[in-house]
């Protein structure tokens, strides 16, 4: 099961979901997302299957998202599962990790809550806004 959506993933499903996601314009969370139990094994994780550029391209094509504006433009992230540790890893630019209220949400959306997470920054999940900052800058954030 996949859904594009902005906000909690629906009423009465409680399961833990894997999957990728933007914030945009500083405060709107959109996702896609996997069921961890029909999700995608990779290594020692489960994951959602699709890409980020894959998902921005039909966000695009369908409207939700600019055409002019590339998928690594805002900040984004994955949710993965470990299987080693038993724990869901929040792997985000540091722009969503350091702000409590966005994790927050994102644990809720994806019925991660109550449930072990860790959270990580990746340089794989940098906004155009934070790869363009000098080394220092980058080493200041949290």
């Amino acid at each position: 099961m996949t859904g594009i959506a902005t906000g909690g993933m629906g009423p009465g499903i409680d399961q833990p979901r894997v999957g990728i996601f933007w914030l945009l314009d500083d405060s709107r969370l959109i996702f896609e997302t996997s069921l961890l139990s029909v999700a995608e094994k990779y290594g020692d994780c489960v994951t959602h299957p699709r890409s980020h550029i894959d998902v921005w391209t039909e966000l695009q094509m369908g409207g939700q998202v600019a055409a002019d504006v590339e998928y690594e433009a805002y900040p984004r992230g994955r949710v993965v599962y470990d299987t080693r540790i038993d724990c869901f890893v929040i792997m985000a630019d540091r722009c969503i990790l350091s702000r409590k209220e966005l994790m927050r949400r994102i644990r809720a959306s994806m019925d991660l809550t109550g449930r072990r997470t860790e959270a990580s920054a990746d340089s794989h999940y940098r906004c155009s806004r934070c790869l363009y900052k000098t080394p220092k800058e980058n080493d200041d954030e949290p």
